[in-house]
C-alpha cells in the first residue's frame, strides 16, 4: 500500500511552524501545501513526527514510521494462511494509533487458557497473553513496546482452517470502528495448533450483560438501567457512523463490567468463518432480535440493528430475555413479522417504553436512528441523575418503581429466576424460514 506524504519541499516550508498555533498565514500555507486532506487533518491535529518529519497521526504514534517497523518484522511471522498475512499486514501499514494495531500473535505466548462460553459459530476462552499488546512509545524512531501481561478473550471460530477473505473483511469491521470505549478492542488473531481454528484475540471484560441481568437486575435503578442504554447506543451510533452494519445485535454480542457499563463485541462475526459472503443470502442471527423484514429475506441494514436494540432495551428494563418461555421456531418468526414483542408484567416507565417502541416498528422507515437514541436515552438518565424532580421521565420512574415493589420477584436478593423453553435459542445459527407475512405492527386487540 503506496502511503501519501509530505514532499521535501513542503517539510521545509513548515517544519518551524507550532501547528497548535498556526498565525492566519501559516494556515492559510497550510491549506495551500497540505493538499490530501487526511494529511491536512493530522499535522493540523498533531504535528510533525520528529523522526521522520511527516504528519503523526495520533499524539504518540507516527503512522509513516511505524509502517517501516511493521514492513521491516512482516519476514519474522506468518499464520501460514496466505489471506491472513495479507490482512494483518495490511491493517498494520493502516493503523492510525497503538489501539488500532492488529498482530499475528503465536499461540504459546498465551498460558492459563480456561473456557468460557459457546456460541452459534465459535467458543470462547480466557487466557493471559504473556507480552501483552504494543503500546505507545514517546520516541517514534524504535519499535513500540508491550504492555506486559494482559488478560485477553480468545474466540475460536469453528471450521476456520479454510477462512475466508470475505470473513476477514468483516474481521476488519471490529478494527476500523474501535474509536469508541463502546467497542470491544481486537489486539489480533492466532491459531490453534491442535485443531487448526484460527482465534481471535480480543479485550477481556468482566462477564455478558445477560450474566450481569441475571444475578443484579433487581438492583439496577433507572438511572443505571438507562446509562446502559445509553452507552449501547453511544457504540451502535459510532458503529453505524463508519458506515458499517452490526449484523447480529443482540445481548449475547453486549459485554459488561458487572457494573453500569456496558460493551459492543462480534462485529460482523455473525456467520461461519468459511462461508463466502458475496454468494451467501442465508439469514444468521439470534430469532428474538432479528428484525422482520430480514426474516422475510430483505437486506439486512442499520435499521434492522435499530430493531435488535429495542429488543436489547426491553430485556435491559424487564431482566427477561426475549420470549424466553416459548420456542423459537417458524410459528415465532410468522408471529414476530404479525406485531408479537416481547412481554413482561414488569412495569417501564412511558418515555422509555414510547422509545422502545419505536425501535421494533414493523416499518424500518420509522426506527429511530442510534444517534437519536443515544441522545433520548442520555436525556432520561441525565433527568434522573440529577434529580430533575419537574422532568416526566422522574415522575414515572416513581410511580413504576411502586409498581414493581408489588410483583413476586421483586425480592430483597438481585437475583431473578426463569426456565427457559428447550427450544428457545440464544446463540447464532442459520434461521431459514418460508413464506412469512408482510411485516406489520399488532393492533391493540391482537394476542
Amino acid at each position: 500500500m503506496d502511503e501519501i506524504k509530505l514532499s521535501d519541499y513542503v517539510i521545509e516550508q513548515i517544519k518551524e511552524f507550532k501547528y497548535y498555533d498556526l498565525t492566519e498565514g501559516q494556515e492559510s500555507l497550510i491549506d495551500e501545501l497540505i493538499t490530501d486532506k487526511e494529511l491536512k487533518e493530522c499535522y493540523k491535529s498533531y504535528g510533525l513526527c520528529e523522526t521522520c518529519k511527516q504528519p503523526k497521526t495520533s499524539h504518540h504514534y507516527c503512522r509513516s514510521c511505524n509502517s517501516q517497523h511493521s514492513q521491516q518484522n512482516f519476514k519474522n511471522w506468518t499464520s501460514g494462511n496466505h489471506d491472513v498475512d495479507e490482512f494483518i499486514k495490511k491493517a498494520q501499514l493502516k493503523a492510525k494509533d497503538v489501539d488500532h494495531i492488529i498482530e499475528w500473535i503465536e499461540y504459546d505466548k498465551f498460558e492459563d487458557i480456561e473456557y468460557l462460553a459457546k456460541g452459534g459459530f465459535g467458543t470462547t476462552f480466557k487466557a493471559i497473553w504473556k507480552d501483552g499488546p504494543q503500546n505507545i512509545n514517546l520516541n517514534c524512531a524504535g519499535p513500540l513496546k508491550r504492555k506486559g501481561a494482559t488478560k485477553v478473550a480468545l474466540k475460536c471460530l469453528n471450521d476456520s482452517k479454510d477462512i475466508t477473505t470475505e470473513f476477514l473483511k468483516e474481521v476488519e469491521s471490529n478494527i476500523l470502528v474501535y474509536s469508541s470505549v463502546w467497542i470491544v478492542r481486537c489486539f489480533g488473531i492466532t491459531k490453534d495448533p491442535k485443531t487448526n481454528n484460527f482465534m481471535m484475540v480480543m479485550e477481556l471484560k468482566n462477564g455478558g450483560l445477560r450474566q450481569h441481568l441475571n444475578n443484579n437486575f433487581i438492583s439496577l435503578n433507572w438511572e443505571q438501567k438507562s446509562y446502559i442504554l445509553t452507552v449501547i447506543a453511544y457504540g451502535l451510533s459510532d458503529i453505524h457512523n463508519k458506515g458499517l452494519i452490526h449484523h447480529d445485535f443482540h445481548c449475547g454480542n453486549i459485554l459488561s463490567d458487572f457494573g453500569d457499563k456496558a460493551y459492543i463485541t462480534d462485529l460482523g462475526l455473525s456467520q461461519p468463518a468459511n462461508v463466502k459472503s458475496s454468494q451467501n443470502k442465508n439469514i444468521y442471527g439470534v430469532l428474538p432480535y432479528v428484525a422482520p423484514e430480514v426474516l422475510r429475506g430483505n437486506e439486512y441494514t442499520q435499521k434492522s440493528d435499530i430493531y435488535g436494540l429495542g429488543i436489547i432495551a426491553y430485556e435491559i428494563c424487564t431482566g427477561f430475555p426475549p420470549y424466553y418461555d416459548i420456542a423459537h421456531d417458524e410459528f415465532l418468526a410468522m408471529k414476530i413479522c404479525k406485531g408479537l414483542r416481547p412481554k413482561s408484567n414488569y412495569k417501564i416507565p412511558q418515555l422509555i417504553f414510547d422509545i422502545i417502541n419505536q425501535c421494533w416498528d414493523a416499518d424500518p422507515l420509522k426506527r429511530p436512528n442510534a444517534h437519536e437514541l443515544s441522545v433520548l436515552f442520555y436525556n432520561s438518565y441525565s433527568d434522573i441523575h440529577y434529580n430533575k424532580v419537574d422532568s416526566v421521565i422522574y415522575g414515572q420512574v416513581k410511580e413504576t418503581d411502586d409498581i414493581n415493589k408489588k410483583l413476586s420477584f421483586s425480592s430483597p436478593t438481585s437475583t431473578i429466576s426463569y426456565t427457559t423453553h428447550p427450544q428457545a435459542v440464544y446463540t447464532s445459527r442459520l434461521l431459514d424460514f418460508k413464506n412469512l407475512p408482510e411485516p406489520k405492527n399488532a393492533d391493540n386487540n391482537d394476542e
